[in-house]
């Protein structure tokens, strides 16, 4: 019976934000599973990563990623920051994280 949430990661061979792909050198899918004793319970994904790209991504988005063979679909909360030609950015999932 895990004491605190589990994490499960993969990373990110693509993204696509609004439609549109994103450059990414780095960037990681984290499931976060909450239980209930023995028992899963709620479970939350976010994604953090970095880009060249320096156009504007905070906000509300719907996107799009691929990790390794799987494709999913979501809406997320982004912000990022930028300095020096290299973007980083935190996405909160909205909802579930749909395998398509």
């Amino acid at each position: 019976m895990p004491d605190r949430p589990t994490r499960e990661y993969a990373r990110l061979d693509g993204l696509e934000i609004d439609g549109s792909p994103l450059e990414i050198p780095s960037a990681e899918l984290c499931w976060i599973q909450h239980w209930a004793g023995d028992e899963p319970a709620q479970r939350e994904w976010e994604i953090r990563g970095r880009t060249r790209e320096e156009r504007r991504l905070d906000g509300t988005r719907s996107i799009v990623v691929t990790a390794g063979d799987r494709r999913y679909r979501g809406r997320v909360i982004v912000s990022s920051s930028a300095a020096g030609g290299m973007a980083v950015f935190d996405m909160v999932g909205l909802g579930d994280l749909t395998e398509t």
